[in-house]
């Protein structure tokens, strides 16, 4: 929307005016619009980002390589991930390895030993 108005001003006041416009290259009615646009209040408040706004700034920082879209998976997609689940899901599990890679127990009665069995046994 755009309004239109005229105004009046004392010869002193035009004079000054067209003495600042010259100043800066400008007519007299394109500073007057610069100078209302220096009144406007600053912009609103910040408020926290919403979830999708925040996803679209990592985006754009490089920080994700894309933005959910938050659609159900398609059956081809759903038997693909099943598939690829079944490929990764062979050999032995996390918690296996750690304790094959840990080693013999010292202290267990069948392992130990006697000497640290009846240390062990005196406390």
């Amino acid at each position: 929307m755009a309004y239109q108005m005229t105004i009046t001003l004392t010869d002193e006041e035009y004079t000054a005016l067209a003495t600042e416009a010259a100043k800066k290259g400008k007519r007299p009615e394109m500073l007057l619009h610069d100078m209302i646009q220096h009144l406007q209040p600053s912009p609103q408040v910040k408020r926290p980002l919403t979830g999708r706004e925040f996803e679209e700034q990592l985006y754009r920082e490089g920080l994700i390589e894309n933005i959910p879209t938050r659609r159900p998976l398609t059956p081809e997609e759903q038997a693909e991930r099943e598939r690829l689940g079944q490929v990764f899901a062979g050999g032995k599990s996390m918690s296996e390895m750690v304790i094959e890679d840990r080693g013999p127990h010292l202290l267990t009665p069948s392992l130990a030993p006697q000497s640290a069995v009846r240390s062990v046994n005196a406390y």
